[in-house]
């Protein structure tokens, strides 16, 4: 996957890792093809709650995006699972585990397979409708490839397909005619598609596993992960389940946002309550 120029290399993409002197910590997981950027906010606010936090970058992602085709979704389980073993080795419990989207997914399987005391989602990707997502499968062995901007022309002057590029390129400059060449030039391998599909499938099939208490932030205006699929899979859930429906779109995230105070004082309030479970059990033992 050749991109016009490379994206993602600041430091605020790089793995974010905090410590704490108090007990717990919380893994946050990006999403796709996001960085540790996004779950900035989320893990700061823990931190100044007290919370040992870990953002790490996925395989692929970051600086190497360009290298993101090569990845499989074992690649960021198994990444995932290592960094999860180190903060439990480390930390004392409780642990909390926050996935973003397609990291949404990535922390549900994680769950099933090393629950956490609480298990936090934003907007847990799951699939996008329609037939021409499921027949990734076989697709992407007769169109090894697409070229999106050849087939939907961009429009450079609407501001929605600015804000869009600039999330999965930032500093691009689409009023350079070199850079709109480039852009109408770029490939996207279908096999990088098949894996996220594959990370949702998973995602979706870990929850009946999953046993400890979960929070689901869904905003009600999300383009990417609707809240009607979001809602359709509550009933999986066989533990303890809280799902907030907030006003806003894919990056509830994000403090810039409007809805950013509400998510935070919801996610801290679930933070304290895990950490005041935790205590009154260490008490009673």
């Amino acid at each position: 996957m050749r991109l016009p120029f490379q994206p993602f290399t600041g430091p605020q993409h790089a793995p974010l890792r905090l410590n704490s002197d108090t007990p717990g910590a919380a893994l946050l997981i990006h999403g796709f093809p996001g960085t540790p950027l996004e779950m900035n906010a989320s893990a700061q606010a823990l931190h100044l709650a007290g919370w040992s936090v870990s953002a790490p970058l996925l395989p692929g992602f970051g600086a190497e995006i360009e290298n993101l085709p090569e990845k499989k979704m074992e690649d960021w389980l198994k990444s995932l699972q290592t960094e999860w073993q180190l903060l439990q080795r480390e930390r004392q419990r409780p642990l909390i585990l926050v996935g973003n989207s397609m990291g949404g997914a990535l922390a549900q399987m994680l769950a099933a397979q090393s629950p956490p005391d609480l298990l936090i989602l934003f907007a847990p990707f799951w699939k996008i409708p329609g037939g021409l997502w499921a027949s990734l499968p076989w697709l992407k062995r007769i169109l090894p490839e697409i070229q999106p901007f050849r087939a939907i022309k961009p429009d450079y002057r609407n501001p929605q397909f600015r804000r869009g590029l600039q999330e999965f390129l930032p500093g691009v400059d689409p009023d350079l005619p070199e850079v709109r060449r480039q852009i109408e030039n770029f490939h996207l391998p279908l096999g990088m598609f098949d894996e996220i599909r594959r990370v949702g499938q998973g995602g979706q099939a870990a929850i009946p596993q999953i046993s400890c208490p979960t929070l689901i932030f869904q905003g009600r205006q999300d383009p990417l992960v609707r809240p009607s699929l979001t809602r359709a899979s509550l009933s999986r859930y066989q533990c303890p389940l809280t799902y907030v429906q907030i006003d806003g779109g894919h990056d509830l995230y994000d403090p810039a946002r409007p809805s950013w105070p509400q998510v935070r004082q919801t996610l801290l309030a679930a933070a304290e309550e895990t950490r005041r479970g935790a205590a009154i059990r260490a008490r009673m033992m």
